[in-house]
This record gives structure tokens, sequence and C-alpha cells, in this order.
């Protein structure tokens, strides 16, 4: 009940409109004439271009970045299956290990590199 009659008060209260702390209404802004319009109207049209040359680096920016990360992403490829074709036609075979080895049957562990026991390479004459 008290804040019914609150917002009644407030609402009834001569003081409750907006700029009631003024005495006569603000005075309009002076008419400063036609030389002031056109060069508001030459910065709007100012303002205008460089968005529409900012819009287009933009996309000139964004291409660009597009093209970077396809181009990364071919060369990865390339490089992995150029390693990969290297480590084949290799004379020892791969340089990284698909699996870890175990140690051989006398106790010896194989080189990086190897694709079996060091003196048993399918490449050698036997």
């Amino acid at each position: 009940m008290k804040h019914l009659i609150l917002v009644a008060c407030l609402l009834l209260s001569p003081a409750a409109y907006a700029g009631w702390f003024f005495k006569d209404p603000p005075p309009p802004p002076p008419d400063l004439g036609p030389e002031y319009r056109a060069k508001i109207t030459k910065l709007e049209e100012q303002i205008s271009e460089q968005h529409a040359t900012t819009n287009r680096w933009e996309v000139a920016t964004g291409t660009l970045a597009l093209g970077c990360v396809l181009l990364f992403v071919i060369g990865t490829a390339l490089g992995a299956k150029t390693r990969q074709h290297y480590d084949a036609t290799r004379r020892l075979g791969r340089t990284i290990p698909t699996t870890t080895q175990s140690a051989g049957a006398n106790g010896a562990h194989h080189h990086l590199g190897e694709a079996d026991a060091p003196d048993r390479h399918p490449s050698m004459a036997a």
C-alpha cells in the first residue's frame, strides 16, 4: 500500500516530467548556412568511400589467409608423402619404426632405421 501511494504521488506531481529544472526549453541549434551543409555532405561521401575501400581490403585479406591455409595443408600432405616415398626407397628401410620392437633372440636391440637384424638385411647378398 505504501508503494502504491508513492507511485501515485510521483505520477501526479508537477515536477515529474523530464527537464523540469529548465525554465524554458533549450533554443534550437543555429542554422550555419549552406556551406556547412555542403562540407558535411562532402565528409559523409569521404567516409562512405573509405568504408568501401576497407571492405575491399577485408575481402582481399580473407582470401589471402584462406589461400595460405590451403597451401599449408597441401604442403604438409606432400611433405608426408615424400617422406614415406623416401623411407620406402632407402636401402635400410624406414627411418621411423612403425611399432616398438622387442629385443632379438640373442638380446640385441635393433637400431633406428634397420628393418631386420643388422646382419640379415634382405638387400644384402647371402
